[in-house]
């Protein structure tokens, strides 16, 4: 498949750089100076597992002409900027497949205003990662002979269509495994009601993961905070909590809970896919939290310990980066 990956902050070079690596045809467009950048020193990736550098030459371009073609284009920004692309995306008639990968609350009406439902997948990656110093750090794996990440993806209506095969076949060809989703509005709204309090308890601990790592009260008030946002997904009709493991949040004993969640806020694969990934996304949040106090409103339900640890998250800088 001729594929674009459109935003090149660090999940869009991680999956350029996946893609090319095996010798898909891909191309990465970006913009201002990180296209600068890019074309003077390419996709240049740190594995934040094993520190080994990665370098690729991988296509770029730095706008979506009318007559470009492709057949699989993955977005990979910020909710705002996957939002501000759609025109661009609209005006292009010879694009197949659009893929919009991130973080989601309100749905996907509003790419639907632009581009016909027959062409929308929504996704997610599972890799996280984000600059340390001039460095791009992304952790992908937890053991070295693990797949490159994950990648979860799902049609609108639940189905499972030619297409989705394909684009799942071409990721896994690039060690990226893929898990389909039938419910993927509802695993994008689970997996904020787990983003948004890791990110508001790092927040709140000044991005000191070793300090989340040790406070067990900081550890309570996440869990109870996660349980809030579920109970408000379940009110409003999203009763099957997903991927199960958010399950955790209410079968885990609350003693058992700093034990558990001190492993996770302190291993290196916390540092890296929660700790500079938060800094990354954390602005994108603010307009989350907004969409997700609707689900609220719906629900006649309170999440005060939620409120709490998103009061800690930064408001966004006037310019939005491309990252997914």
């Amino acid at each position: 498949m001729k594929t674009l990956i459109y935003g090149a902050g660090p999940i869009g070079q991680w999956l350029a750089l996946r893609l090319h690596s095996t010798g898909k045809d891909v191309t990465l467009l970006a913009r201002g100076e990180t296209y600068r950048s890019l074309r003077q020193d390419g996709v240049q990736i740190v594995d934040g597992l094993t520190g080994e550098r990665h370098v690729a030459r991988v296509k770029l371009v730095d706008r979506l002409d009318t007559e470009d073609a492709y057949d699989l284009v993955v977005v990979a920004m910020q909710k705002a900027g996957r939002l501000a692309v759609c025109p661009a995306l609209a005006r292009n008639q010879h694009l197949k497949n659009v893929l919009f990968l991130g973080n989601d609350v309100a749905g996907f009406r509003r790419y639907l205003d632009h581009l016909p439902e027959e062409i929308v997948l929504l996704g997610f990656p599972g890799a996280g990662g984000g600059w340390d110093g001039d460095d791009l750090v992304v952790m992908d794996r937890e053991k070295p002979r693990g797949h490159h990440g994950e990648l979860f993806i799902g049609e609108l209506d639940g189905t499972i269509r030619e297409r989705t095969r394909q684009i799942e076949k071409l990721f896994e060809a690039a060690d990226v495994e893929v898990k389909v989703e039938k419910d993927i509005d509802g695993w994008l709204k689970y997996h904020f009601a787990f983003m948004a309090p890791t990110a508001g308890v790092i927040f709140m601990k000044g991005g000191d993961m070793r300090a989340v790592a040790t406070d067990q009260e900081a550890i309570h008030r996440y869990c109870r905070a996660c349980r809030e946002a579920g109970d408000v997904l379940r009110a409003v009709g999203y009763r099957k909590r997903q991927p199960p493991i958010f399950n955790l949040y209410y079968w885990l004993p609350r003693w058992l809970e700093p034990l558990v969640f001190s492993r996770l806020f302190g291993s290196r694969g916390g540092e890296v896919r929660f700790g500079l990934h938060v800094r990354t996304v954390g602005p994108e949040l603010r307009d989350l939290m907004e969409e997700f106090a609707d689900l609220e409103a719906e629900a006649g339900l309170e999440t005060p310990t939620l409120d709490a640890l998103l009061g800690h998250v930064p408001r966004p800088d006037a310019e939005r980066a491309e990252v997914a």
